[in-house]
């Protein structure tokens, strides 16, 4: 666009220098036709001829410098923005084709490389040379209870967890995902024919849980081990003066269940590292 500006201005200039031109020969021309009025025979035929043939040449000079002008104008109208448009697509394009070179994660961590020995295939859909570990807090709990207790299990109760890596800890937690669905009795459609009784063994219903209280998971190591306890809540159904004395009964008797998991589970914090220090080694 640079040069086309002064591809312009010279044109300019041109276009000054042609008409100061003509204008020097029609007026050449004009006073030779004003002493031949005067004075027939006095000038030449020969050179009113020639004066008349340079005004042609020079109009023509005019004429070809207002065009050069206008292929100028045209060229930095139409045909430099176009230029310009199709080098800014063509850089959009070599960027996109840029950013797909470059593969970044969704999130901050630390990618933990597994033990490669010289020689090994590594492929990123098959067998990758590492993972990704994210840098976050653990702020929730998977659990898998057994399925007898698929119809009691509801988002919003409470339980309780101790993890071996945070010994003599209760920590009060909160169910707040119950996935109905038991992974190991799904059949996935492969080229590899599956007995059926090989589901003989019941699977565990997936519940994800979170602390009552937050940051009570903060420094837990992602992939620790816990043992998890939920509780029903019969208050509520206790207080009401319509309940039969057999069903008063067996609230209680889940109420008395519920406590004595929950000492279970407190002895088990108890004696989880002494045993895994003491009795099972470190």
């Amino acid at each position: 666009m640079v040069v086309a500006k002064s591809q312009l201005a010279e044109a300019d200039g041109r276009i000054v220098q042609a008409r100061g031109a003509l204008r020097q020969a029609v007026d050449e021309l004009a006073a030779r036709a004003e002493v031949q009025r005067r004075s027939p025979g006095s000038v030449a035929e020969r050179d009113v001829a020639r004066i008349r043939v340079q005004v042609d040449t020079q109009q023509g000079a005019l004429d070809a410098a207002l065009a050069s002008r206008e292929a100028i104008v045209s060229q930095m109208q139409f045909q430099l923005p176009a230029e310009k448009a199709s080098a800014e697509a063509a850089l959009h394009e070599a960027e996109v084709e840029l950013k797909k070179t470059l593969v970044v994660a969704g999130t901050d961590g630390i990618v933990q490389p597994f033990a490669l020995q010289p020689g090994d295939i590594v492929n990123p859909m098959l067998r990758p040379a590492g993972i990704l570990v994210p840098e976050r807090k653990v702020d929730g709990l998977m659990a898998g209870f057994g399925q007898i207790e698929s119809q009691v299990l509801k988002v919003g109760m409470i339980g309780e967890v101790t993890c071996i890596a945070k010994p003599w800890t209760i920590i009060p937690m909160v169910v707040t995902e119950v996935q109905h669905v038991i992974a190991t009795g799904q059949v996935r459609p492969t080229d590899t024919l599956v007995d059926v009784r090989q589901f003989a063994k019941p699977g565990t219903l997936t519940v994800m849980m979170e602390p009552l209280y937050a940051g009570q998971l903060d420094d837990l190591p992602q992939g620790g081990n816990c043992i998890a306890n939920t509780y029903t809540s019969n208050h509520a159904a206790l207080q009401d003066p319509d309940i039969g004395a057999l069903s008063r009964l067996g609230l209680h008797a889940i109420d008395t269940v519920g406590l004595v998991h929950a000492m279970l589970l407190r002895i088990q914090a108890l004696l989880l590292p002494i045993q895994t220090l003491v009795l099972g080694g470190h």
